[in-house]
């Protein structure tokens, strides 16, 4: 073999040298990306679990304050029912109490006006034994008699007249106490003066003579 045909050779063999460095070298600079991101990984990782766990406090602090709300709405609401039946209470002891004013108010007017209707009564019992119920002013006396006892009644005022029937203590007083064969004890004889009231009001009481246990 000649000197020059050696030395192309080994030019040869050395230009493959090269050629298999330029390759590892390549392969080199192909792999050190790989072991960078490998090295980064954990780093990343980290990171996720950090923005994880921030995105957990948020969550429950977020959870908290929705508790807190609903706490609050739940107070709101049970503060309005506890307001709302306050108030219609009120409504309705103020109405009662009005009610009652009223009925006091109707009950102090109607006593007054009863002595002027027992006059009345007292002038139409007398006009009957005297035989005046034909007369003019007989019939006069009458009709305004009747149209007090009417304005009474539009009043809710009931007249209470309990001849016949059993005392009651609690809308009759007795005057006058007999024994009277045909009778009960306890049976109204006469009513001496009629008794008043208004709804569950007693204006006044009937004066009455009861009869009594022989």
């Amino acid at each position: 073999m000649s000197k020059k045909d050696k030395n192309h050779k080994d030019f040869g063999h050395m230009k493959k040298d090269s050629g298999n460095g330029e390759d590892t070298e390549q392969m080199t600079e192909f792999k050190k990306p790989e072991k960078k991101a490998a090295e980064d990984l954990p780093g990343e990782e980290i990171k996720r679990e950090l923005e994880v766990e921030e995105l957990e406090e948020e969550i429950e602090i977020l959870r908290k304050e929705l508790e807190n709300y609903k706490k609050t709405e739940e107070e709101h609401l049970d503060r309005i029912k506890r307001l709302q039946a306050d108030y219609d209470n009120y409504r309705k002891r103020t109405l009662k109490e009005h009610l009652e004013h009223i009925k006091r108010a109707n009950k102090d007017l109607i006593e007054k006006l009863l002595p002027v209707i027992d006059n009345f009564e007292i002038a139409l019992e007398a006009g009957k034994k005297l035989k005046k119920e034909d007369d003019d002013f007989y019939r006069g006396i009458k009709m305004i008699y009747e149209n007090l006892i009417e304005l009474l009644r539009k009043e809710n005022v009931k007249v209470i007249d309990p001849k016949g029937e059993q005392f009651n203590p609690e809308v009759c007083e007795a005057a006058v106490t007999e024994s009277i064969e045909g009778f009960h004890e306890g049976d109204i004889l006469e009513v001496i003066r009629k008794g008043y009231m208004i709804d569950n009001f007693l204006i006044r009481p009937a004066v009455v003579k009861v009869c009594k246990k022989k």
